[in-house]
């Protein structure tokens, strides 16, 4: 389907609401993926799914009539992407794999202009070839990762680029200005003295912070002070493997960042340039700062996202944005709220809203006029009445640790019960829109999650405490989550089922064999199920500080690593297992769902086997996803109906 057919479908549908959800409806990526105004408030940028590629497809703000877009045709789709000047977009462009189903970067940068003229790869390995437009000379292409720092809204013709060399993790970047147009290095602004590089620039534009790690994980800062000529290295400070820059004040001789200096959780910190010193600005009792409402042009700091059960912000700053931004947290209160861009006269502001029930929309807020315009909806074929209810819960765990999660009922009343265990460990779950959540609560089903100890957002100590009890105490912390729903007659006895994917999927494994009689059934996904196995196979041992980080989480005691894999303890399981995995999965090979396997095998226990042969870790390909989650659907109903 063309562009402009295609978008006027969407157009068409995002008013509609539909009284059934399916679950195609709830998994599919989204239609609508971001929505960014140009300089000028002339022209939309839209990152849409086409042939299930993203593609940035460009409108008339006033008719949304479609201009232009840019699909390259081939095996290349859209990532992040932002307005160079009011007609030129500059954009990440992702590898669409053939052996696999997930897109890769590799560090491609291209630009397109307003019509979807004149597009060209101007950064990366390939950059020097013409296969997305024809106007550039030949010249030589760079293998490096490129990140755009500043797009410099000054200057028409070039943006502020990172380029890390592909060279190894701790390779340092080299800060460019590169020319839009051709694609030209035209400046080497400055080099990171160490790896994994952050830079800042102040209001102008203007380079002023690089952090970078050295070797052994400390944090090393340089600034350029107001008014000086030379790079000044601040004094060596105990930051933490936690900070990170976020942005210069608006007087230049300042920066915000954040840090847990001297304290359990994530706060915010205000840094002098010169060198001189300090200060700690905010943080909460009980959470970390999830996140920083940072100003549309990425140069400004102006509030804070906490997720202490339900989201809330937190704004300290009087600045234009932060003013508009209080007033639409105002007028979709309840809700998560982004603004993606906006007109440099501050008359036109693209709006993002999301919450538990809608998976995002899309606004134009004309503040001249007092007016907001729905544009666009994510899912327009997911209507919100239609879903469930989020809601954060809170309980005692077997120590008397307090444990926070969510809780979900379906629409209908209450059903079985799904406990649903978040990844990583150190990842959390927060209110927001959930498809998994979604489909399993409009199903029929009530779903639990559980922020045990060892995930992040309450702390380091929080965190840290899950180190080395994966298979005791945070297993314990989810056992005690599902007996205090069962208690409070969210669901019976008999009728709960735990579920998960990666560390998740441990978790559900895990977790049966800990507790036997309390599940009916277990769902586990991408899972990794032999610790011992973690520093054999898979990447995170590959990547710099992995070692370190399996012996600090899981350490090197053979003992413990046998009594904390759920393949060493099938013997007690008395619940069917559902396994699921991606053949090409790196993180969690595929190695752990056969030893798996072999195990239930050896022990006559019963399971279903779903594979994937081009799914790496988690199921990326839509139809995958529904493929699963339905026969996960009914492996559920069969071991939890009456």
């Amino acid at each position: 389907m063309k562009p402009i057919l295609f978008l006027s479908a969407l157009l068409a549908l995002a008013p509609l609401c539909h009284a059934e959800v399916t679950i195609s409806d709830l998994v599919a990526a989204p239609e609508i993926k971001q929505v960014k105004i140009s300089p000028l408030g002339d022209y939309l940028a839209i990152k849409m799914l086409k042939d299930r590629k993203h593609i940035l497809v460009f409108l008339d703000r006033t008719t949304l009539k479609t201009l232009g877009a840019f699909d390259t045709g081939g095996w290349e789709e859209v990532g992040t992407y932002a307005w160079a000047n009011n007609t030129r977009v500059v954009m990440q462009l992702y590898e669409v794999q053939k052996t696999q189903e997930a897109p890769k970067f590799y560090g491609e940068l291209a630009a397109v202009n307003f019509d979807g003229k004149d597009g060209e790869f101007i950064f990366g390995y390939r950059a020097h070839d013409q296969q997305v437009g024809t106007r550039l000379a030949r010249r030589e292409g760079e293998y490096a990762w490129g990140e755009v720092i500043d797009t410099l809204p000054e200057d028409n013709k070039h943006v502020l680029i990172a380029s890390t060399p592909m060279q190894g993790q701790l390779a340092r970047a080299q800060v460019k200005l590169l020319n839009v147009y051709t694609g030209e290095d035209e400046k080497r602004v400055r080099s990171a003295m160490h790896g994994y590089a952050d830079f800042l620039t102040d209001k102008s534009g203007e380079l002023r912070l690089i952090s970078s790690y050295r070797e052994d994980n400390s944090v090393h800062l340089n600034t350029l002070p107001v008014g000086a000529e030379d790079w000044l290295e601040l004094p060596a400070q105990e930051y933490t493997d936690d900070f990170f820059p976020i942005a210069i004040n608006s007087d230049g001789d300042k920066a915000f960042a954040a840090d847990r200096l001297e304290q359990d959780k994530l706060g915010l910190y205000e840094l002098e340039l010169d060198g001189s010193g300090g200060k700690h600005l905010f943080t909460h009792d009980v959470v970390d700062i999830s996140a920083f409402t940072v100003s549309s042009d990425g140069r400004d700091v102006y509030g804070l996202k906490l997720d202490d059960g339900m989201p809330s912000y937190m704004l300290f700053s009087q600045s234009e944005e932060a003013q508009v931004f209080k007033s639409l947290l105002s007028t979709f209160e309840g809700s998560l709220v982004d603004i993606t861009s906006r007109s440099e006269d501050g008359k036109l502001w693209i709006v993002r809203v999301r919450s538990d029930r809608d998976p995002g929309a899309f606004y134009l807020f004309d503040r001249e006029a007092v007016q907001l315009k729905l544009l666009f909806r994510s899912k327009p074929r997911v209507d919100a009445s239609a879903l469930a209810v989020v809601e954060s819960i809170s309980f005692e765990s077997f120590d008397g640790t307090t444990i926070h999660g969510y809780l979900t009922q379906p629409p209908g009343g209450k059903g079985a019960l799904v406990v649903l265990v978040h990844g990583g460990p150190r990842a959390r779950d927060r209110w927001q829109f959930d498809s998994t959540v979604q489909v399993l609560a409009t199903q029929g089903f009530g779903v639990l999650q559980v922020n045990y100890r060892g995930s992040s957002g309450y702390g380091l100590a929080f965190m840290d405490a899950g180190n080395r009890h994966w298979g005791d105490h945070i297993q314990q912390d989810i056992i005690a989550g599902t007996r205090w729903a069962l208690a409070k007659g969210h669901a019976r006895d008999d009728q709960v089922c735990i579920m998960g994917a990666s560390f998740g999927a441990y978790s559900a494994a895990m977790s049966a064999t800990l507790a036997p009689d309390l599940f009916a059934c277990v769902v586990a996904n991408a899972g990794i199920y032999d610790l011992s196995l973690m520093y054999k196979k898979g990447d995170i041992e590959r990547f710099y500080g992995g070692e370190n980080y399996l012996e600090e989480v899981i350490g090197r005691d053979r003992d413990q690593l046998k009594q904390f894999s759920p393949v060493n303890h099938v013997a007690a399981l008395r619940a069917p297992v559902f396994i699921a995995h991606g053949k090409r999965d790196i993180r969690a090979p595929i190695a752990h769902a056969n030893r798996l396997k072999a195990a239930l095998n050896k022990q006559k226990k019963p399971y279903e086997w779903f594979v994937r042969k081009r799914e790496s870790h988690g199921f990326y390909k839509d139809e995958n996803q529904v493929k699963y989650l339905s026969q996960v659907l009914a492996f559920l109903r069969k071991h939890t109906s009456p």
